[in-house]
């Protein structure tokens, strides 16, 4: 048998689609709670009271932000 390869072999399949959406999804997801989570950081100097249990739910959003993505990436 040749192990050449096809002029099919290069066409893009669903699953690589599927996979790229997946990725997208997860970019996004990770985006807005980086984002989110340096708002609440932030608002949390405009607040009267509880203002390092808001700081520490941003810094929470924050380390989410940046887990998901590390967690999802593949080897």
């Amino acid at each position: 048998m040749s192990s050449q390869p096809t002029p099919h072999d290069d066409i893009p399949t669903a699953g690589g689609a599927t996979e790229s959406a997946g990725a997208i999804a997860r970019f996004l997801v990770a985006m807005i709670l980086f984002i989110g989570g340096v708002v609440v950081m932030g608002w949390a100097f405009t607040v009267d009271s509880a203002q390092p249990y808001i700081f520490g739910g941003g810094m929470l959003l924050v380390t989410l932000g940046f887990f998901l993505p590390m967690s999802a990436h593949e080897r």
